[in-house]
């Protein structure tokens, strides 16, 4: 059973107010979303290297999900602080993630660019550790992966 029809008019102030929300959310989601300023550019999962100015932001985006043992990580050799710095790392996990078991997401390494010169980023994914068992097998060790990205800074 359902309860009585409701009819909602539109009049040109709630039209105005519903713009000016509107307006405000794509703002603030240009802010710190994925393209916006507080991430800069973001690789995608084929591109290994990004040229940017000094000042500029950058991000290297991986699918994780860390609660199946999937997970990544800086790894050694870190890059050379005096040409990029890491300045956040971020976990976006879809709304209807929240509450259940097993929903992973997409891991952002955010990055800033100091001054001329060029390094590599390398983030090492440790599938449900096995690269810390030393009974790990060559077969198993198939499943660690390590990427490495090239950055200039112009």
């Amino acid at each position: 059973m359902t309860g009585p029809v409701r009819t909602i008019r539109r009049t040109p102030l709630r039209a105005l107010a519903l713009a000016v929300v509107l307006a405000a959310g794509l703002t603030a989601c240009g802010q710190g979303g994925p393209g916006g300023p507080a991430r800069g550019r973001v690789l995608g999962a084929d591109e290994r290297s990004v040229s940017v100015a000094p000042g500029e932001r950058f991000s290297v985006s991986v699918r994780d999900n860390a609660s199946v043992g999937d997970y990544w990580s800086l790894a050694d050799p870190q890059p050379d602080a005096a040409v990029v710095a890491k300045v956040d790392e971020v976990l976006d996990t879809p709304d209807d993630a929240e509450g259940k078991d097993g929903a992973g997401g997409t891991r952002f390494y955010v990055f800033e660019a100091r001054s001329a010169g060029t390094t590599t980023i390398t983030l090492f994914n440790c599938f449900r550790s096995l690269c810390n068992d030393p009974k790990t097998s060559d077969q198993d060790r198939t499943l660690l992966v390590r990427n490495t990205y090239t950055v200039t800074v112009r």
